[in-house]
């Protein structure tokens, strides 16, 4: 009698961790930046979160429908209206040239959000059935007054994760400006050893 109360009370817990566990949703593919100091944002996952994405060819998608900038800015603001906490998670390929990214990144900013979430990959791989998604905060300008400012470059000219730490200060701001040319995923992995520094990050257009 009592395996077979405790298979039952283990099936029970099984099928009670399966529905707190969100499915994954369908989406547009695109191989995002790796990092190494993203937080777990299961919320990305929920059918009424707001996900945009950023192809590799420069495309860019609400959930899965193709839009413009100017599209994308006011479909954005409708859906966050009267949800001031709702937040925005952008999925962009890590080739892509950063000056794509910045076109979606102005037509955030003109809908409102100031902290968008970059959706990013790990390093390390997990077995587990369900791992939620990775992501990194970045704040859209203005800056404070006395933030540090960094532009990277494209190719060989790129700072160097040594150089952008002697910038990055835990709660400091740092504006973080980069060459249109360059990578996403470069971007990307500046803002992710800033954040590890502790600093806040925010991603100034390309000679602004």
């Amino acid at each position: 009698m009592s395996r077979i109360v405790r298979f039952s009370v283990g099936a029970l817990l099984a099928a009670t961790m399966a529905a707190q566990t969100p499915g994954l949703r369908k989406g547009v593919s695109v191989q995002m930046p790796v990092t190494t100091n993203a937080v777990a944002m299961p919320d990305a996952d929920l059918a009424d979160s707001l996900v945009v994405a950023v192809t590799f060819r420069g495309a860019v998608f609400l959930e899965v429908t193709t839009v413009t900038p100017e599209q994308l800015s006011g479909a954005v603001k409708a859906q966050l209206t009267g949800h001031p906490g709702k937040r925005v998670y952008l999925k962009g390929d890590a080739r892509t040239p950063y000056s794509s990214v910045v076109k979606v990144l102005d037509a955030l900013r003109t809908a409102g959000v100031t902290a968008p979430i970059l959706l990013t990959s790990q390093h390390d791989s997990t077995n587990a059935s369900y791992a939620p998604p990775m992501g990194l905060e970045a704040l859209l300008p203005p800056a404070p007054d006395g933030a540090q400012s960094v532009t990277l470059n494209a190719g060989n000219r790129q700072a160097a994760d040594a150089e952008l730490k002697q910038y990055a200060r835990r709660d400091q701001p740092v504006v973080l400006r980069a060459d249109g040319t360059a990578r996403f995923g470069d971007v990307v992995h500046a803002i992710d050893v800033c954040r590890a520094e502790g600093a806040k990050v925010f991603l100034g257009t390309p000679g602004k």
